[in-house]
């Protein structure tokens, strides 16, 4: 029961308050920025610290535009979180955004690597079959919607990416819904709305990963 002076807190739904399946409650909550903090602060001073950013970092316009999707605060930061993971480049963070916005309409599941990897604490760009379906309600495979709360603490351009998603690639006609890592050096992806297209860009990358892979072992 800390942190009550933060409102916000109180839309953390109440099956991530107990803190079980290993769920850390103020995951996403806690702004990562650079802080000046005193050699005797305790963790819960540092925590307040981020806490507060996180209040002013998440204004009235953010509050706004979330409403206007019709996305809980709780939501756009879950969303944000996994944005956060899965982007490197700045220019293709809204782009993820809408290939995730596209998918939930669709009721897909997300299908975001990123998910699972939060789960087995690990950075790799290749999964096995095993692992993603690993029984986790922060498993995005196996789950439909978004994960049970934030798998990172996003930052400012995340959130801003959740709200506000690639609108090119929201066509209705034509929904961006897949994307798949091109360049794991420099983390750019390629986007596609059709799943052949998808399907010949994942054969074709994947090799390279594969390569780098067994390089860096």
């Amino acid at each position: 029961e800390k942190f009550t002076e933060y409102v916000f807190l109180q839309e953390i739904p109440e099956n991530r308050k107990s803190g079980e399946n290993g769920i850390i409650p103020l995951e996403g909550y806690l702004f990562p920025d650079t802080y000046i903090v005193y050699e005797d602060a305790s963790p819960e001073d540092i925590m307040r610290k981020m806490l507060t950013q996180f209040q002013k970092v998440y204004d009235d316009t953010m509050k706004q535009r979330a409403e206007e999707l019709g996305m809980t605060m709780d939501e756009v930061v879950t969303l944000a979180s996994i944005i956060q993971r899965e982007a490197r480049k700045t220019e293709e963070f809204p782009k993820i955004s809408a290939v995730f916005h596209n998918r939930l309409k669709k009721e897909m599941n997300l299908e975001s690597c990123a998910t699972v990897q939060y789960i087995i604490n690990e950075n790799r760009w290749s999964l096995t079959e095993e692992e993603m379906n690993i029984d986790s309600p922060y498993n995005t495979y196996i789950n439909q919607g978004l994960p049970i709360g934030p798998i990172s603490s996003p930052g400012r351009l995340a959130l801003v990416s959740a709200l506000n998603p690639y609108e090119e690639f929201m066509d209705p006609k034509r929904p961006y819904l897949y994307f798949v890592l091109k360049d794991p050096n420099t983390g750019e992806h390629a986007f596609n709305y059709n799943y052949n297209a998808h399907l010949k860009d994942k054969e074709k990358y994947e090799k390279e990963w594969k390569k780098l892979e067994q390089n860096n072992q």
